[in-house]
């Protein structure tokens, strides 16, 4: 059964996104080219180029489907609880781990932190915004909570695992998770109780 014009460009697409990663796995943000991501995809440069139109925005793109992994995951570990410290514990716990594990995060934290950090926190103005969110839309299903305080301690929460997973801090993930969980939670529920 032959593909689709959307499906083939789905296909290349997907292709030039995975090229790219082990394009920056093996040279690094700063030296990798959209040559080096076409030949990891089989394509011509031209190929990549009308999916892409520059190295910024391949970077860009490869950065946001990296934090959709974290976002999915987070969701998931958040949806098996009846108890909100518990829910947001995994979902942070997730995220901590999965950024400690992440084939590339890690190395490009340690060598070239001026060029990733902008992706991360200013450069494309989503992965924060993103995370929050995403947060927001999880904490908000608890009853009797502030929308205004479900906004910031979603805020506060996508600042600090970002942070945790930037420079990861000498305690297990676990602790941290417990503790985000514990403040978060207690400030939610404390509102909550504060409304009866």
């Amino acid at each position: 059964m032959a593909l689709t014009a959307d499906e083939l460009r789905t296909d290349t697409r997907a292709r030039i996104m995975d090229a790219a990663f082990r394009a920056v796995s093996a040279f690094g943000l700063s030296r990798f080219t959209m040559e080096d991501v076409a030949r990891e995809a089989s394509l011509s440069r031209q190929s990549v180029y009308r999916y892409f139109d520059s190295k910024d925005a391949l970077v860009t793109e490869l950065v946001f489907r990296e934090e959709e992994a974290f976002l999915a995951g987070a969701r998931a570990a958040y949806e098996h609880h009846d108890d909100l410290e518990s829910a947001i514990e995994d979902s942070v716990l997730f995220c901590l781990q999965l950024a400690r594990r992440h084939p590339l995060l890690d190395r490009l934290l340690a060598s070239e932190p001026e060029i990733l950090l902008p992706y991360l926190t200013t450069r494309g103005g989503g992965v924060l915004e993103n995370a929050r969110v995403v947060m927001e839309e999880l904490a908000s299903k608890w009853p009797g909570v502030e929308a205004s305080l479900v906004h910031r301690a979603a805020d506060l929460a996508a600042r600090a695992i970002l942070s945790y997973a930037m420079t990861p801090p000498d305690d297990p993930p676990e602790t941290v998770a417990r503790e985000i969980a514990q403040i978060l939670s207690k400030a939610l529920q404390e509102t909550r109780e504060a409304r009866r």
